[in-house]
């Protein structure tokens, strides 16, 4: 009996000690910075971002078409060639996928990207569900948001790096600036 209790509990300490724990340096500073400054995303015009999004096996690139209608935040991810992924529709209470591929249309893919893009659009609005529970903080240069097991950090060059940590997701999305050359639309990072 106390052979399987002690089998027990080594187990449930080894499982423990696998879980991946976010890191916070002790030169980390408290910070108020918005993720979201007029330089990475603009209320009036469309917002246009490099996509990579990464899980253990597979990896989906492409881009993802933001724009700003009311108190919604509506957007579009498709790949490079022009297929659409998904559309979304994001406000200060919740997400929602519209349109989504087959291969992603299960579930449990459905509610973990629109929790993920609900928490990286939404994640300087105070009345947004989870405002309350958010730990900001810079080191490195970089500004960290991080919720639960969710961390967006905003790398120097601008970059956004959202990390769900209990689904093993990274979405990265870095803007691309519109110039209108000839009636054609260019984009450069």
């Amino acid at each position: 009996m106390i052979r399987y209790l002690l089998i027990s509990l080594s187990l449930l300490l080894a499982g423990c000690s696998t879980v991946p724990a976010l890191r916070r340096s002790a030169d980390a500073q408290p910070s108020d910075a918005p993720v979201w400054t007029p330089a990475r995303r603009s209320e009036t015009e469309r917002n246009t971002y490099r996509v990579m999004l990464r899980t253990p096996k597979n990896e989906l690139s492409g881009l993802c078409i933001l724009r700003k209608s009311g108190d919604t935040w509506r957007g579009t991810l498709m790949n490079e060639f022009g297929f659409k992924a998904f559309d979304f529709r994001t406000t200060n209470r919740r997400c929602e996928l519209q349109d989504v591929q087959s291969m992603l249309d299960k579930w449990y893919i459905r509610r973990t990207i629109a929790s993920d893009l609900h928490f990286l659009i939404e994640c300087d609005d105070p009345e947004a569900p989870f405002a309350r529970k958010i730990v900001r903080y810079e080191q490195h240069n970089m500004l960290v948001v991080s919720h639960g097991k969710k961390e967006l950090t905003v790398l120097p060059d601008s970059t956004l790096r959202l990390v769900n940590r209990r689904h093993n997701l990274t979405y990265e999305l870095r803007k691309l600036t519109e110039t209108k050359i000839d009636n054609t639309i260019q984009y450069a990072e």
